[in-house]
């Protein structure tokens, strides 16, 4: 980004991946979640709800897993859908420091990353490593060492999987130990042991198989309740946890695809640095020896210490021994049954609070899992005394359970994410939209849910910003349109005025991909999918009391008529159906037993105190449909509506000119219009863009035929048609995008030739010529213009398809004469095409800010940008 200006991010939105290895959190609170191409960092503890505050580029493919290391939580591994791995390192103490790439991994896989896992080394001459491991979709487990001042990736060993796919990665030292264990879950229904004597030269053999899954294991997560270092008479420990566990006992725990959680306890027998393996003391011994005797050899990896054979674990504890170390046994410690579908993410509560800068008592032994079942459980451990033995035994129970249960609302959880100190428990949704529970700090207080990140999980075709410049609207590939605004409130620490921008409403959930939206005035937008009708919008009461209690903005003209209060999606339709009172939602269809035919709650309360949480989103924020327009034999493919006439004009894919045809129609009817002018021809293939003057005499069509078409208002009172007046051959390659400058001097196209074009009238006064092109590295996908009135400037932007975003500048004076302000990079924009720009019409922006700019992307997120001079 140039000097001449500074632009800075107001607001992102993104959702995150369905997938249980892409979200990782420090003990700070500091989420990392994978959204499409990109790193989403979002301070979940912040108590402003600012929202995701900045994403890491580089990777060339969605990304697939992610982790935060245990040890050393500002460094971050994470791996892609080509194969490829990065380790991200940050700078600075805060948690909004500043993340780099460290190093990167290139093809460290043929497929795709499927699993990640790093753990902090420190060597003897201070410099500290960095042990990697990777697990990808070729059934392979790949080791590598990184050097923290170089950055250089040395691979170490490669691990044959024998055909099962790693869904899973662990590590943890063991008991006492400088050895390390490695538990690899994956499509078969054994855990994987591997162990290395010596973590700064890690060298990982085969030791154990754990058994008791029934199906692919998805998820694990390893504990040392209390460290090695804690005195082992002490019980202080041991009746904090709340668990009988003695010093440097590792837990691990395993969730799956049967519904269940095991959990596995890992001890130290003996320190002998002898590889001889003592017989088995128990009397299934002589079971044991059969099982081992009829192992097969892994072909992956060297002899285990205890006799050169694998052993798998078909009893309760089962002993294995690391050469130069000592033996150790791994016994299964509890099955813990409460979730109905797979187990889709497991942690342990953390008990490192290093990097957050309050102490708290630690609350106990805790686990978090989550679950297609669309809940997540919080386990504790129960002593329960035996009265007639005096003994006493552990039971897991299940201390609170979290969701939403209705299938419309969410299809599972990913992640079981801890927040801050272990009292914010988080998980994304089937939506990709995460939901948040906090706990106060009194012992024993309820879990209230908080306000989250959100985001598209499709790709974002257009961005519009209502009339006045209030909100904007989204539309995207996920087959929904999202409204986003400001929330402003007084904040309670020093009293200064708050805005930090939300989702606030989703206005409509389809059936079809959306592709173009068009406001009509500020409480009133048409869309369209693909699909062959336009579909009118208008705002329920809901939204017009939660914009004025939330955003402080009064919408006039909301009471000059009785609006309902809703609206809900019947079963199996794709219209939204207007709500007039509570009474009505109550009087609903109750929901049918067939999940994918349940009726979305209807809430009348929220928007109230807070933004609307996800649950509220899906079932309380629609708008209800009011029109549809009909006319187009194929999907719908632009929109647009006129600033002062009563017109929306729009058009359909096509592949002949007969369909290429751009239909009118009538607001105040919602009729086509049929007289002269109202359906205008002249393009041969599907128009991509169509844009009103800001004055209504022209109107703009940009197509894939590689041509541009005027046409002008027919004039009369009664007349709402056009006629072409002129036209161009104007690129070499598809037109994507074109905008009118405010004051009609000039408009712009936007090609993938790479090149953008400013036409202004000719001098004969008979048409438009181009004046101006500016040349690009990669294609132009959008464009979009506003007027900088204290400047006397023109102020262009121009969206690539690499995802920058290039701002330039010209005087009123001379429309033409174009010169660049700056250029926005992946950084700070885009990954992917740039699919829609939009300047927002508001004057009194924040102090400082000239102009406000919003875009949406290919890579699914939707940001704001304020631009500063």
């Amino acid at each position: 980004m140039t000097s001449t200006a500074r632009v800075e991010p107001l607001y992102i939105s993104a959702a995150a991946s369905r997938n249980n290895a892409s979200a990782s959190r420090t003990t700070d609170g500091l989420i990392a979640f994978a959204s499409g191409h990109l790193i989403s960092l979002w301070n979940s503890a912040n108590d402003t709800h600012e929202g995701i505050h900045t994403t890491l580029t580089g990777h060339g493919a969605e990304v697939s897993a992610l982790k935060f290391s245990n040890l050393d939580q500002h460094i971050l591994v994470s791996g892609d859908r080509k194969g490829n791995a990065k380790l991200w390192r940050q700078e600075g103490e805060s948690i909004k420091g500043t993340w780099k790439e460290l190093a990167s991994l290139p093809n460290v896989h043929s497929g795709s990353v499927s699993a990640v896992e790093t753990l902090a080394l420190s060597s003897e001459g201070g410099e500290s490593k960095y042990l990697v491991v990777t697990g990808g979709s070729n059934a392979s487990i790949k080791v590598s060492i990184v050097d923290s001042a170089t950055g250089q990736a040395e691979q170490v060993q490669k691990i044959d999987c024998r055909g099962k796919i790693p869904l899973e990665l662990a590590l943890s030292y063991l008991p006492q130990s400088k050895g390390l264990v490695l538990a690899v879950g994956s499509t078969e229904n054994r855990i994987q042991l591997y162990t290395s004597p010596s973590a700064s030269s890690p060298k990982f053999t085969k030791s154990l198989s754990l058994e008791g899954h029934t199906d692919w294991i998805r998820c694990l997560s390893f504990t040392t309740p209390i460290p090695s270092s804690a005195s082992p008479s002490s019980s202080t420990s041991t009746t904090n946890i709340g668990y009988d566990i003695n010093p440097g006992e590792v837990l691990l725990a395993s969730g799956g695809q049967d519904n269940y959680i095991r959990l596995w306890r890992f001890t130290r027998l003996s320190h002998s640095t002898t590889t001889s393996k003592p017989a088995p003391a128990n009397g299934l011994s002589a079971l044991d020896e059969l099982e081992k005797a009829l192992a097969e050899k892994d072909p992956s990896v060297t002899s285990t210490a205890g006799g050169g054979k694998e052993g798998e674990l078909r009893v309760k504890a089962h002993d294995f021994s690391i050469e130069g170390d000592g033996e150790f046994s791994c016994a299964s410690e509890a099955v813990l049954l409460g979730h109905d579908a797979w187990v889709t993410g497991l942690n342990w509560a953390p008990s490192d609070t290093s990097r957050s800068s309050s102490s708290t008592t630690n609350p106990g032994l805790r686990l978090l899992s989550a679950s297609a079942d669309r809940s997540m459980i919080l386990w504790t451990p129960l002593q329960t005394n035996d009265l007639t033995t005096s003994a006493t035994s552990t039971l897991w129970t299940s201390q609170h359970r979290f969701g939403e249960f209705s299938s419309v609302t969410n299809l599972g959880f990913f992640g079981a994410l801890w927040g801050k100190d272990a009292k914010t428990v988080m998980a994304s949704g089937w939506g990709g939209s995460w939901h948040v529970w906090d706990q106060k700090d009194e012992e024993g207080a309820e879990w209230e849910p908080k306000v989250a990140a959100t985001g598209h999980l499709g790709k974002v075709c257009q961005v519009v910003w209502e009339p006045e410049g209030e909100y904007l609207l989204s539309a995207s590939h996920d087959m929904s349109t999202r409204l986003h605004a400001p929330w402003r409130r007084q904040s309670g620490n020093d009293g200064r005025l708050l805005e930090t921008w939300h989702e606030l409403g989703r206005p409509q959930i389809h059936g079809y991909p959306l592709s173009s939206l068009s406001f009509i005035d500020r409480l009133q937008f048409v869309s369209g999918a693909d699909e062959k009708l336009i579909r009118v919008f208008d705002a329920p009461q809901n939204f017009v009391d939660s914009l004025d209690k939330l955003s402080k903005v009064k919408l006039a003209g909301a009471v000059d008529k009785p609006r309902p209060m809703a609206a809900n999606v019947p079963p199996l339709g794709l219209s939204n159906r207007a709500i007039a009172s509570q009474a009505e939602a109550d009087q609903l269809p109750p929901a049918s037993n067939d999940p994918f035919e349940a009726v979305a709650p209807v809430n009348f309360s929220v928007n109230e105190q807070h933004p609307p949480l996800e649950e509220q989103l899906l079932g309380s924020t629609l708008w209800p449909e009011t029109e549809k327009l009909y006319g187009h034999s194929f999907e719908l493919v632009a929109l647009c509506s006129a600033h002062r006439s009563p017109l929306i004009a729009s058009a359909c894919k096509a592949t002949l000119p007969s369909h290429a045809l751009i239909r009118l129609y009538d607001t105040r009817t919602w009729l086509p219009v049929r007289t002269e002018g109202g359906i205008l021809e002249g393009h041969s293939l599907t128009i991509t863009k169509l844009e009103f003057s800001r004055d209504d005499k022209w109107l703009l069509s940009v197509s894939r035929d590689r041509c541009w078409r005027v046409y002008e208002r027919i004039e009369g009172e009664e007349k709402l048609g056009y006629r072409p007046v002129a036209m161009e051959k104007a690129h070499a390659r598809i037109i994507w995008d074109a905008c009118w400058s405010l004051d009609s001097s000039f408009f712009a196209t936007a090609s993938r030739d790479k090149t953008t074009k400013i036409w202004t009238r000719a001098s004969s006064n008979s048409g438009w010529e181009c004046s101006k092109t500016l040349k690009f590295d990669e294609a132009a996908t959008s464009i979009a213009t506003t007027y900088l009135q204290s400047q006397q400037l023109h102020l262009l932007s121009i969206g690539l398809e690499n995802g920058q975003i290039h701002l330039y500048t010209s005087p009123v004076s001379a429309p033409s004469d174009f010169s660049q302000l700056s250029i926005l990079d992946p950084t700070i924009a885009h990954v992917l095409a740039v699919t829609s720009l939009s300047f927002c019409p508001k004057q009194d922006l924040a102090q400082d800010v000239v102009a406000r700019l919003a875009s949406g992307s290919e890579d699914k997120s939707v940001r704001i940008f304020d631009i500063k001079l």
